[in-house]
């Protein structure tokens, strides 16, 4: 059942394509309304579907998945100072928020200045106690403008503050710039330490002379909304241009920290003080950007979310911001590392800013109104060439009858959903899948985009079946499968092609190069390896499909089965079903013969003169190891 784990994990996070979409396809649902200009939208990760929506007054409000509550959560407005780019800017909430009740909010106090505090939930858990402030950051701010005022917790689960440069054309004091203050920065604080916060140990001018130790980042000019990607740790961050570029930086999850994003040296990719020479290879330049108007309000984005929610497969990896000022509703994809830019959507919305649920759905509000991004669902309908082995992702000579198989497509299920148990359910996330016209597939794992599935038993001895998939009321246009009697593909546990292969006598210990994985370590000679894979064909004493194989009786392969590792001949002691679970087939081979040694030693599998994908092990030299250990 473990590897059963980990092969599902396999199958489910395979990377999603580059989405092709067109931005006046999407729907703009309205959720509620009610709100008086919305500063930020978030979600408490407590499982209560709640979303939290800060009001620059000073309130925070929730929507309990129903309606908007009467009774605010958080009622600060005889603190907070609001108007122009001021108030109460944002709310976040602690990581284990479900445990200790503390939330953290970001506003601009009766001074003028900018203050970070956290505030503990009540018994009742619609209401705050307004009264449990403690103030974790203050930071002066010398104008009205370019407060930022984001706030959110990281991966890591530390604070982030997103700092305006402090207002006034052009930064004239340089503050972006300048170490020494926290204006025009990304600060990163350990909050559970008590208040005031500390900067964290790893923070990259900690040891910088004059430098201020919160900083994470900076050359920011106002940060005005920035994310986490939730499936990748990526920073994605809207910074309002002068009057020139709005722009989109970027850092990656694996930063240890320190970017320079160029303002005011730089307006995104432009230079702005001086007027030329201004970049020597050190500043990080934006992602994205586009041209304002230039004008008071010619352009002013609004940083937003990637999309990594389940509803709408098709938006996958899509990232959502906007301009305030001109209300384009923008998009960007990503591939390969390589940015590009939808066409904008023209829309007559002041868009303020966008959130995301706990399930990873986006919103965005408008004045008063918070609205849902969504887009139509597709009728089912399997991609061409679509249907495939779930080792190789290939439909080689055809599928294996009781083998498992990927299906990949548009609308081929309502949620996303994993099977539980034996037998393998027909129906699942919504929809079913079914061989001429009849015969059900069990089902492993389904999401709108793809299924896997157990290619039914009772297709054996056939060239080649019809598939339809039904999703409600809706079924898909049928696409005719190729079969075989044997299809062999050994399953991969990474993408460099690790084989599925474990040391029979260490446990279940992955032959692999050290440290590639969890307690991987190359094979030796001699050892035995229990390879797992799919299509090797027919069997003794065959389960019922989506059953799970017997421990006693085993069931057997009836075609002959080899394998080779680096090319030689290797000794095969088992092949059959393995036990306890549906599909999945295991090879007990043992390394003999005189076997190259290496991190990437190819694996084939070989059923009735058919091989196998070629997969890789790591084997070391025992003479190697034997003389390192009998060394004096």
């Amino acid at each position: 059942m473990k590897f059963l784990s980990a092969l599902l994990l396999a199958l489910v996070f395979l990377p999603p394509a580059p989405a092709e979409i067109d931005l006046d396809d999407l729907e703009f649902v309205e959720v509620f309304r009610g709100v008086a200009r919305a500063t930020s939208i978030t979600h408490a990760a407590d499982g209560s579907g709640r979303l939290f929506v800060t009001e620059q007054v000073g309130r925070v409000l929730i929507h309990d998945g129903q309606s908007l509550l009467s009774t605010p959560f958080l009622d600060i407005r005889d603190r907070v100072v609001a108007g122009g780019e001021r108030g109460l800017l944002s709310v976040a909430f602690h990581p284990n928020y479900s445990s200790n009740g503390y939330f953290f909010v970001n506003y601009t106090d009766l001074g003028g200045d900018t203050v970070v505090s956290r505030f503990k939930v009540t018994s009742d858990s619609n209401v705050a106690d307004k009264g449990s402030e403690a103030i974790f950051f203050e930071a002066a701010q010398p104008r009205r403008n370019h407060n930022g005022g984001q706030i959110q917790f990281g991966p890591d689960g530390y604070l982030y503050i997103g700092m305006g440069d402090g207002g006034g054309a052009g930064d004239p004091p340089d503050s972006a710039q300048n170490l020494n203050s926290v204006l025009g920065k990304m600060l990163r604080v350990d909050i559970d330490r008590g208040a005031p916060a500390t900067a964290v140990p790893s923070n990259p001018f900690l040891g910088t002379p004059g430098a201020r130790p919160e900083i994470w980042s900076y050359g920011l000019r106002n940060p005005w909304r920035f994310s986490f990607d939730r499936l990748t740790g990526d920073i994605l961050i809207g910074d309002v241009g002068q009057n020139a570029m709005e722009e989109i930086s970027f850092q990656p999850a694996d930063s240890q920290g320190g970017e320079n994003y160029g303002w005011r040296l730089m307006e995104g990719s432009l230079c702005f003080r001086p007027r030329a020479n201004c970049n020597d290879n050190s500043l990080v330049l934006p992602i994205l950007e586009y041209a304002n108007y230039g004008s008071n309000c010619g352009g002013s984005v609004t940083g937003g979310y990637r999309y990594r929610g389940a509803m709408f497969p098709q938006l996958s990896g899509v990232y959502f911001f906007a301009d305030y000022c001109t209300g384009d509703f923008r998009g960007a994809v990503e591939d390969d590392g390589a940015w590009k830019q939808l066409d904008p959507r023209p829309t007559p919305f002041d868009i303020r800013t966008f959130g995301e649920d706990e399930a990873g759905e986006i919103y965005f509000a408008v004045s008063s109104v918070i609205y849902r991004i969504e887009t139509p669902r597709p009728s089912p309908t399997i991609s061409v060439g679509g249907v495939v082995s779930a080792a190789t992702l290939e439909v080689g000579p055809g599928l294996a009858p009781g083998s498992l198989a990927t299906v990949f497509g548009v609308g081929l299920a309502v949620s996303t959903a994993v099977a539980d148990g034996f037998p393998l359910p027909a129906d699942l996330g919504g929809g079913s899948m079914t061989f001429n016209g009849s015969i059900a597939a069990p089902q492993i794992f389904a999401r709108p985009g793809q299924r896997n599935f157990q290619v039914p038993w009772e297709l054996d001895g056939l060239a080649h079946a019809r598939l339809t998939i039904t999703v409600g009321d809706e079924i898909s246009p049928a696409v005719i499968v190729p079969l075989a009697r044997v299809n062999p593909g050994v399953f991969v546990m990474n993408y460099s092609g690790q084989a599925a292969a474990f040391i029979a006598s260490s446990g279940g210990v992955v032959a692999g190069p050290a440290g590639s994985l969890a307690g991987a370590r190359p094979a030796l000679p001699g050892e035995t390896l229990e390879v797992f894979a799919t299509g090797l064909g027919p069997v003794t004493n065959p389960p019922a499909s989506g059953a799970a194989a017997l421990a006693d009786p085993v069931s057997m392969t009836v075609e002959p089965v080899g394998a080779r590792v680096g090319g030689q001949p290797m000794q095969v002691e088992f092949s059959g079903l393995a036990p306890s679970l549906a599909g999945l087939y295991r090879i007990s081979l043992k390394l003999v013969g005189d076997i190259p040694s290496g991190g990437a030693v190819p694996l084939v599998i070989q059923v009735a003169g058919i091989d196998s994908n070629t997969t890789f092990i790591a084997v070391e030299n025992a003479k190697a190891i034997q003389a390192v250990e009998t060394k004096p």
